[in-house]
């Protein structure tokens, strides 16, 4: 069951990203992690399946929930798609039963590191029948890769 006290992070997608750690730094006085490219980074989406895109990423050093701006390649990180543009991020220690439980409830895969048949990979983006909202749910197998690149900010 999803924890929403596990919250990681408020997730943007964004046209460019120094602009907007400035505006949103700024704005709400927060401090970004360096932000790191994953290039390439494996991604499925239903409509393009397995496929590899380019992503650079930061979270804001203050929390505990963290806001993530994210810049990339491809459909779903386009800035004006919504909500897929926006979601929330949840840790979740059983990937594959969690996005299994949801899509049960008739949540829709929009995009994960993997394809659903292969258990997802470590992150997934889920949303529910009544749209609006967009869940990503993250193994906590990269926390400590997540701890880590936070911490050296």
């Amino acid at each position: 069951m999803i924890n929403l006290q596990r919250t990681h992070h408020i997730g943007m997608a964004v046209a460019d990203i120094e602009k907007a750690q400035e505006q949103i730094g700024a704005a709400l006085g927060l401090t970004f992690a360096p932000v790191r490219n994953f290039n390439p980074l494996p991604f499925w989406t239903p409509e393009k399946g397995k496929h590899e895109v380019n992503v650079f990423a930061t979270y804001s050093i203050e929390g505990p929930t963290r806001i993530e701006l994210v810049q990339g390649t491809g459909d779903f990180y386009h800035p004006d798609r919504s909500p897929d543009a926006r979601h929330i991020g949840v840790w979740v220690d059983d990937l594959t039963a969690e996005a299994e439980r949801l899509t049960a409830q008739g949540w829709t895969t929009i995009a994960s590191a993997d394809a659903p048949e292969n258990g997802w990979g470590v992150i997934a983006y889920l949303a529910p029948p009544i749209p609006g909202l967009l869940v990503e749910l993250v193994s906590t197998a990269l926390k400590p890769v997540i701890d880590k690149w936070l911490g050296d900010a």
